[in-house]
């Protein structure tokens, strides 16, 4: 379990500034991972709100906000988000994960480690939140 001093990340963020692009959808519509997180800004906002939403193009990262979210379990105190994504996508746990420049600060792989990460390159925030809550 997390150490209650630091900060896990969600890697189903909103694009706003501040927030850490980790990831970009390809055309086959899965996740292709950056080496290395970016911070985006007003001007790579601006840009990325031309068509279609950013979220659709991009996965993002920002600080878990934990009772502060629709999808956090105060009981279990975990985010009840991916237990659903995992029951939905169903994929199987990889016996090598693939690299992800937020692993070490994510909060799903922090509550079902490398299960969590088997459903990760198949979610698109604005679809993963019509599936989620149908």
């Amino acid at each position: 379990m997390e150490n209650s001093k630091s900060s896990k990340l969600c890697p189903s963020y909103a694009a706003k500034p501040g927030s850490q692009l980790f990831g970009i959808v390809n055309r086959n519509g899965f996740i292709d991972y950056l080496e290395n997180t970016l911070e985006v800004n007003e001007p790579f906002m601006e840009e990325a709100s031309k068509g279609r939403n950013p979220e659709e193009r991009f996965r993002f990262a920002g600080n878990c906000a934990k009772s502060g979210c629709s999808q956090w379990n105060d009981g279990k105190e975990q985010c009840g988000l991916i237990d659903k994504i995992i029951k939905i996508v169903d994929n199987t746990e990889k016996t090598e994960l693939q690299p992800c420049p937020i692993r070490s600060q994510c909060r799903w792989y922090d509550q079902r480690q490398g299960l969590a990460c088997a459903q990760c390159n198949e979610i698109i925030r604005n679809i993963e939140m019509k599936i989620v809550n149908v």
